[in-house]
């Protein structure tokens, strides 16, 4: 069973997107700051990480980069969960910090679910 990581800073995001998660079957650990993020990684390994891009402290980029630059960690596949604000930013950040993918917020439910499957399923080739 795969298991997933939540990162946000929201714990009501962390807990309904837990839930949905694990209604489809899927192993979930919760995590509301990139400090608790790489504290839990170095615990408990993910095959996903859910990542908030904006988050107070240290946002999802520079978490990424840390896991990137752990031997043990930089092949973990990252999707970032973010509002719609971070279209404007530009998705070149996907390709730069090898992030599978992104996550609108607010999350509707069918179109997360099948996102998660893609992402797993385009990680299997």
């Amino acid at each position: 069973m795969p298991r997933v990581m939540i990162v946000d800073d929201e714990p009501y995001i962390v807990k309904s997107v837990k839930t949905i998660l694990e209604k489809e079957g899927y192993s979930v650990v919760g995590a509301e700051s990139g400090d608790d993020c790489l504290k839990k990684l170095e615990k408990e390994p993910v095959d996903l990480i859910l990542m908030d891009f904006f988050m107070p402290g240290m946002d999802g980029r520079a978490v990424i980069e840390r896991i990137r630059e752990n031997p043990d960690l930089k092949s973990t596949k990252i999707a970032f969960l973010t509002s719609a604000s971070f279209r404007e930013k530009g998705l070149e950040i996907l390709d730069v910090l090898g992030v599978s993918d992104y996550i609108v917020k607010p999350i509707e439910v069918h179109n997360f679910t099948s996102k998660i499957k893609k992402i797993f399923k385009n990680n299997e080739k």
